[in-house]
């Protein structure tokens, strides 16, 4: 069979495209290329002739190939065949790691290959260059990629290599070469999500003197199904958060091996991932009946019972986790936010400050946290400081700018609270009108009137049609006592919305503080027409009859709030002042009777002006 490498430099003669179908990656093409020859490619088949095994390999000697144990587990028969298209039958099965899922094999007779060079793993670290060489389809495909890191397959002991490459399931078996061009590791692909490498002293490990067994009489098994195989790639999909697959494999391990409370808590942690929350529950519950005081496997339970809103139960098993050495700074997140829940804000407060001096990857979200909790617990100069922190990772962010706002409004620090809501304003232009009115009513309730006045005009600018906004600068001129401007206001107001009911109203109060009356009294007169199950504005409508000494106008405004407001004494008593200048002395005394029983001092008044 033909052999085709597609390499740098041979393919520079054919398109752009074609070169990218092959070749992935950029680096060690020229240099790889050279090892081809070492790189071969497996198909294994069982007693009933069913392929039970393809991938790749690499040579050790001419007739000594390492391939991945899975391959040839099942089978009778295997066939190894090297890139210059030449085969050879699987002679011996020499030696086998099933911790590793390794395999030395003795061909028959000897291949056309070159044995390729060894180098060491354990330097590595993360952001190394690496590169995979596999046969795939007879061709050679070199890609490019790095080492993320080491993945622990049992704590400090063993070690598997987490790498970034687009590896497919064909090119399991591949060697990993390092930035030297030795072979650093044995490429592992079960599934699209697990890849890994298999690092290379585990291969020099492995015995290559002993004569082996006979592929055919070895013994048979599925690997993934026994203990060390379903173990292998359960941990490793555990480990790269593939937690579906991980649990396919730990369910058939722990048939096997139900003592083994690493196996569950990886179950846990995976069936937490996929929101099940009682599988997860069940096997964290499992690992400690085997180690009752595993700080995974407590901490694992807290996480579960506090999605079960169970916060006092998850709280204290949190707390357990780490005093038996959990190092995980995301449980103080989380015990603040059982805290939090459980509204006691000054523990919630002490585990998510804990939580920031930590150095999490996720500073911002407890900073944020720390700061709602302050809040909370209204501890307003910490939230302040709080919420600056959380600014300082994210600026832009509204909820903490708008809670900034409010709590140095509360704070009384208004030029500062005023700078918070217009830089709310220039990251959200869409909501300006409503930072513009919080900004008004906060220097409204601090009765600073005249600083409110900007943000008054700058909502009329935004919008110069908006009754309201017009209105609102009356009302803010009228609290100036900038009685003309308020009078000239309000009417600008009715002219947009002649039926705007409050508009009137306030009209009535700034015409009266201006001494003019009748204008005042027309105005309240609108408004009863407007509203007229307001008491008050019937009331207003008769003072301003009355200052204007037209009793006989003012007795129906007054007698109608009266009628609406029985129990208002300010009311009768005026009524009754009404009576008395219309020489109805007695309809006055009547209106006494109700007085005595509202409002003593002011019957008394009365009763000294009836003759």
């Amino acid at each position: 069979m033909k052999k085709y490498y597609h390499l740098f430099l041979l393919i520079v003669f054919f398109s752009v495209l074609a070169a990218q179908a092959y070749v992935q990656g950029q680096s060690s093409e020229e240099s790889l290329g050279k090892y081809a020859n070492g790189v071969v490619t497996v198909l294994a088949w069982d007693n009933n002739k069913n392929r039970v095994g393809e991938g790749c390999g690499l040579a050790l000697a001419d007739n000594l190939i390492a391939i991945p144990y899975h391959f040839v587990s099942q089978a009778t028969e295997a066939e190894i065949t090297s890139s210059s298209g030449k085969s050879s039958r699987v002679e011996a099965l020499v030696a086998v790691d099933h911790q590793y899922d390794l395999a030395l094999v003795r061909l028959k007779g000897k291949l056309d290959v070159k044995p390729l060079p060894l180098g060491r793993s354990d330097q590595l670290s993360a952001g190394a260059p690496l590169a995979a060489l596999a046969e795939v389809s007879g061709q050679i495909i070199i890609t490019s990629g790095e080492m993320r890191g080491w993945l622990e397959l049992i704590k400090d002991r063993v070690k598997l290599m987490a790498i970034s490459m687009s590896l497919e399931k064909p090119t399991s078996g591949a060697p990993i070469f390092n930035n030297e061009n030795e072979v650093a590791g044995l490429a592992l692909v079960l599934e699209s999500g697990i890849k890994f490498g298999v690092p290379v002293e585990s291969l020099l490990a492995l015995t290559r003197s002993d004569r082996g067994l006979d592929l055919k009489s070895a013994r048979k098994e599925i690997y993934f199904e026994t203990s060390e195989g379903s173990y292998l790639a359960g941990k490793a999909a555990c480990l790269l958060n593939e937690p579906a697959a991980a649990i396919r494999y730990f369910e058939k391990y722990v048939k096997l091996k139900p003592d083994d409370g690493e196996a569950y808590l990886c179950l846990g942690r995976c069936y937490y991932q996929l929101s099940d929350f009682a599988n997860s529950y069940n096997s964290y519950s499992r690992a400690l009946q085997i180690k009752p005081d595993d700080a995974q496997g407590l901490y694992g339970l807290g996480l579960n019972l506090l999605r079960q809103k169970n916060f006092k139960e998850a709280a204290e098993l949190l707390e357990k986790a780490l005093t038996h050495g959990l190092e995980s700074n995301e449980a103080f997140f989380e015990l603040g936010s059982a805290y939090e829940e459980l509204q006691s804000y000054g523990q919630a407060a002490s585990y998510y400050l804990k939580y920031v001096q930590s150095g999490p990857e996720r500073p911002w979200n407890g900073w944020f946290k720390l700061a709602q909790t302050y809040q909370k617990n209204n501890e307003i100069g910490k939230a302040i400081d709080a919420y600056r922190q959380a600014l300082k990772l994210r600026p832009e962010d509204i909820n903490s700018n708008y809670n900034l706002a409010l709590l140095l409004a509360a704070n009384q620090q208004y030029a500062e609270a005023e700078q918070a809501y217009k830089k709310l304003i220039e990251l959200n232009p869409r909501d300006a009108v409503f930072y513009y009115n919080q900004i008004i009513q906060m220097y409204d309730q601090a009765g600073q009137y005249e600083n409110a006045l900007e943000s008054v005009k700058k909502i009329i600018e935004l919008n110069p049609k908006s009754e309201v906004a017009v209105y609102n600068l009356g009302i803010m001129y009228f609290k100036l006592n900038r009685l003309e401007e308020a009078a000239k206001t309000i009417n600008d107001c009715l002219a947009l919305k002649n039926d705007y009911t409050s508009a009137w109203y306030n009209l009535g109060l700034v015409y009266g503080k201006m001494n003019r009356r009748q204008e005042a009294a027309e105005a309240f007169k609108k408004y009863t027409e407007l509203a007229p199950e307001d008491a008050s504005g019937w009331l207003n409508c008769g003072l301003e009859y009355m200052l204007l000494k037209k009793f006989e106008q003012a007795l129906p405004y007054v007698e109608q709030s009266v009628k609406l407001k029985p129990d208002d004494p300010m009311a009768q008593y005026n009524l009754a002042i009404i009576y008395i200048n219309l020489n109805d002395n007695y309809s006055a005394r009547e209106v006494l009777k109700v007085l005595q029983r509202l409002d003593r001092n002011l019957a008394d008044r009365l009763s000294r002006l009836i003759k």
